[in-house]
């Protein structure tokens, strides 16, 4: 079993190996410890993988004033500078590709280069919730979500809610269930859900958010993002189409986007021996 560390800026995280500190940040419903995968092989690579819990999946993690994505991004700039002065790789996966657009916006100069997975940057995703039929049947999960009811709904049946969208996001995949498992183990403990589901909320909601927040938000997507940038899309992503990357680029100084095919969501999970090679490929090539 990994080891649970604290962190000075008192963030919960894995960690593995010595050398160039890699930053992987999860999604929902996911965890830290499903990156044992690249906490392995990174480690084995030259690297000293860290794996936080996002804020408010650990129970003893402190409650924010919003779980805007960018707020998520200031607080793991405080996370990863607690930890090593030098500069970082950085990998996020659905809710942790939205944060770590956030962290290459704010604070460029930290990041050497930058792996996005399964959500595109831009203004695709949004526009599509507003008009594309395909994805707002897609993103129902995130509507609900908005209702007070969830937070019933989702524990029930051992929330088997959980386990519907693992199989949903990443539809030819047999092997999800002890990933969404130890997903479970992480979102049953005491007030976790309500913070997972706060990401959601504080997205739709304007009286969950700050202005402070909604400012930074407005300057930065003016800006195009100056790290250079992988991004990797699963064709068979049930959870946001993979179309939805197109242009992408548009908004970056330099961008590289690769849509595989045979898998969903979960791609570095899925295919993570693949995922892994293209990631340190990519990371190798000055």
């Amino acid at each position: 079993t990994m080891k649970l560390l604290k962190s000075p800026s008192n963030n919960y995280y894995f960690s593995k190996g010595k050398g160039k500190p890699m930053l992987l940040l999860h999604g929902f419903p996911d965890c830290a410890e499903n990156f044992k995968h690249q906490l392995n092989f990174f480690a084995e690579n030259g690297y000293q993988v860290l794996t936080p819990f996002l804020p408010g999946y650990h129970p003893e993690d402190k409650e924010l004033d919003t779980y805007q994505s960018l707020r998520i991004a200031e607080e793991m700039i405080t996370f990863i500078k607690s930890i090593t002065d030098k500069k970082i790789s950085l990998f996020g996966h659905d809710w942790g590709a939205s944060i770590a657009y956030g962290m290459a916006g704010l604070e460029p100069d930290l990041i050497d280069k930058m792996i996005t997975v399964s959500v595109p940057h831009g203004i695709n995703v949004g526009a599509s919730v507003l008009s594309d039929g395909d994805q707002q049947r897609k993103s129902w999960y995130m509507f609900f979500f908005q209702l007070p009811i969830a937070d019933l709904a989702v524990p029930n049946n051992n929330f088997d809610f959980i386990n519907r969208l693992w199989t949903d996001w990443s539809p030819n995949w047999s092997e999800y269930k002890s990933y969404a498992d130890k997903t479970i183990e992480v979102l049953s403990k005491g007030n976790v859900l309500s913070k997972a589901l706060a990401y959601y909320r504080c997205t739709f909601q304007e009286s969950l958010q700050t202005e402070r927040i909604n400012s930074l938000t407005t300057e930065l997507s003016a800006q195009k993002i100056k790290v250079p940038s992988l991004y990797l899309h699963g064709k068979n992503d049930g959870c946001i189409g993979a179309s939805l990357c197109e242009g992408m680029e548009n908004f970056f100084d330099e961008l590289e986007i690769r849509i595989l095919t045979d898998c969903g969501h979960f791609l570095h999970i899925e295919k993570h021996e693949e995922v892994n090679k293209i990631i340190l490929n990519f990371l190798s090539n000055r």
